[in-house]
């Protein structure tokens, strides 16, 4: 079969030809009809996870069908459709573990960061951690929502939305124009800030209410005009300096969510803070359950990427595209 390989942090992809893996106890092997090329996979490329391991196969947004099943596993079941998240295994005993949030596990393995993913023909996985793919969805469709998806429909779950509140978004890329999707089938006002002038038409087609663009006007003043400021704030872009130039335009009682780690830090000050009771938080992919919660509800609302697909061999042009900023919504890795 068929691997992209990161051999060494800073290093090009390669191709690699490798036996089928044969599952243990517990495990089984999905043959990977489709992988979602995620932030994070480029930032296994650059050496910027210190937990990851080298060589990597990396991808952590995987649809496909079991493949085979090791002994022991009852579920799933050969022919069974599942995905891969970001979550590829946890302790199970620990605090966050037993409350159901087995992401925020201190001894959790990640899925193509320290155990190989999703950029290879045929992979292992543990039969506990896999995700029951809708048949609404397509394999295309749904490996983004692996992580991507999960990602900001989680962060509007833990920032306790409601219908009607106002949501805005900062960036329209891979995450946010997913963010703009979630908020608006959950009922959302929405706003998008984005430096790209020229990213309106998109933000508006997506259904986005409101469009600020950051080269011409501070955001949070912007947000304070928007009916006294945005509910929830998802700040879906790399950067903490937008995520800090938004905060001052949270409503009272708003929260702004930090999904897109850049460098620096993301700065609030105290009287927005206090004055306000605003909140600062920072959200997770999410656990098992919230991949099956975020798989249920894109079904049901149709709510899915906007996809340009690549090979596998393209991978490393995909990253490429990623890194330049070049790729709109969700770059996927399709196989045959």
């Amino acid at each position: 079969m068929k691997a992209a390989v990161v051999k060494q942090p800073n290093t090009p992809l390669v191709i690699e030809d490798r036996p089928r893996p044969e599952p243990k106890s517990g495990e089984v092997v999905i043959h990977v009809h489709a992988c979602g090329v995620c932030h994070s996979d480029l930032m296994v490329l650059l050496g910027l996870f210190p937990f990851a391991k080298y060589p990597m196969v990396p991808g952590h947004e995987v649809a496909g069908v079991v493949e085979k099943v090791g002994p022991g596993v009852v579920w799933p079941k050969v022919g069974d459709r599942v995905g891969m998240p970001w979550l590829f295994s946890s302790c199970g005993h620990c605090k966050m573990c037993v409350q159901g949030d087995e992401v925020m596990c201190p001894f959790a393995e990640v899925t193509g960061v320290n155990r190989d993913g999703g950029y290879q023909e045929y992979m292992l996985a543990p039969a506990a951690y896999v995700a029951p793919i809708p048949d609404g969805l397509s394999f295309v469709e749904a490996g983004p929502l692996m992580c991507a998806g999960l990602t900001v429909f989680n962060a509007l779950r833990n920032a306790k939305f409601q219908s009607g509140q106002k949501v805005a978004v900062i960036g329209l890329g891979g995450l946010g124009h997913l963010g703009v999707l979630y908020a608006k089938a959950m009922g959302a006002r929405v706003a998008v800030i984005s430096n790209t002038p020229d990213k309106e038409a998109e933000a508006r087609e997506l259904g986005a209410d409101h469009f600020i663009s950051a080269k011409s006007e501070k955001s949070g003043d912007a947000l304070k005009e928007w009916d006294g400021g945005a509910d929830i704030i998802l700040a879906t872009a790399p950067s903490s300096e937008s995520a800090t130039d938004a905060f001052p335009g949270l409503a009272q009682d708003g929260t702004l969510v930090l999904l897109g780690v850049g460098p620096g830090d993301v700065k609030a000050s105290p009287m927005d803070l206090v004055g306000g009771r605003r909140h600062l938080m920072g959200s997770p992919s999410g656990s098992r359950k919230d991949i099956r919660a975020t798989l249920d509800f894109s079904d049901h609302h149709r709510v899915v990427p906007r996809v340009t697909n690549f090979s596998l061999e393209d991978a490393g042009k995909a990253l490429d595209m990623m890194h330049q900023g070049k790729l709109r919504g969700r770059a996927v890795l399709v196989f045959d």
